[in-house]
């Protein structure tokens, strides 16, 4: 039976430890989406007894002030469009689920946000305690992903490349590998959305670039349009991957130590030729006024 090599130890540590943080993540979400949908949902009944107290007052302005329903119709849309700022979004389980993933990756494209204070108490202490469980658990997906490349990179170069000892710039390398994964994602991301939401593909490239840097300016908002389930839960999957993807990159390279010892071995050569053509100079220039006085 083979020993199990250092890297493998770890990655079998890693795992467990996977498994335990992705259950709590899981379940953390699950609960948010349970408890938002109770507290921000209870809107919904309000909804629909307006809808129907609306739907009587158009009954009784059109018969009595001989108005149409379509201009009925348009005086409730401006109204609605007036006041649009403090009603409160459609809290379905996907679009509570979309709310929860934006306030968890801290991505916050602002389409949906709690209206009532209970909601937004809530969302204080959720974010509290599960923005911290959401970056251990991506991060600790990318230090796996790290570990796995890292893996490759040396068994490439041992058995295809016939290389011995350890790989020199390994994390170097995984990071280009890393960054080749990220930009797959955006390719593949952008290349769906350009075929749903009919965008261009620098909309669709910047959209999902700046998800997955986490700025989410929401002014271009993927399964926004449509606003199908299918929609949301792949701009769900989509950012999570993308996340990963941006968390294994930013990890390997916190790990690239070989091109900053090499960088400092560059910079040390630098200066000291500076100092040694400094030292030429001055003892040229010492020398001539030497030769100046003794004339």
């Amino acid at each position: 039976m083979r020993p199990l090599n250092q890297i493998e130890i770890t990655m079998s540590g890693k795992a467990y430890k996977l498994l335990f943080l992705f259950l709590i993540w899981f379940v953390y979400i699950t609960i948010g989406v349970f408890i938002f949908k109770a507290v921000e949902g209870s809107d919904d009944i309000v909804t629909e007894k307006t809808n129907a107290e609306l739907e009587k007052l158009k009954q009784n302005i059109t018969a009595n002030y001989n108005m149409s329903e379509s201009e009925f119709d348009n005086i409730v849309q401006q109204i609605q469009a007036a006041t649009s700022s403090s009603s409160g979004p459609e809290w379905s389980y996907t679009n509570t689920l979309s709310f929860i993933i934006q306030l968890l990756t801290t991505i916050g494209y602002g389409n949906i946000t709690p209206v009532t204070s209970g909601g937004r108490i809530l969302c204080i202490f959720y974010a509290f305690f599960g923005i911290p469980i959401n970056i251990l658990f991506l991060q600790l997906i990318g230090e796996i992903m790290l570990n796995g490349q890292q893996t490759l990179v040396s068994k490439f170069e041992a058995g295809c490349l016939k290389r011995e000892g350890a790989p020199k710039f390994l994390n170097e390398k995984c990071t280009l590998l890393g960054f080749l994964i990220l930009l797959t994602l955006l390719f593949i991301s952008t290349g769906i959305h350009m075929e749903i939401e009919d965008w261009t593909f620098l909309e669709g490239f910047y959209c999902y670039f700046i998800t997955f840097t986490t700025v989410g300016f929401g002014d271009l908002i993927p399964g926004q349009s449509r606003k199908k389930t299918g929609d949301v839960v792949l701009r769900i999957i989509l950012i999570i991957l993308g996340l990963v993807a941006m968390s294994n990159m930013l990890i390997a390279i916190a790990n690239c130590h070989d091109a900053a010892q090499l960088f400092k071995k560059l910079k040390a050569c630098c200066g000291k030729t500076g100092s040694v053509e400094i030292g030429k100079q001055d003892e040229d220039a010492g020398m001539e006024l030497n030769e100046q006085a003794s004339k």
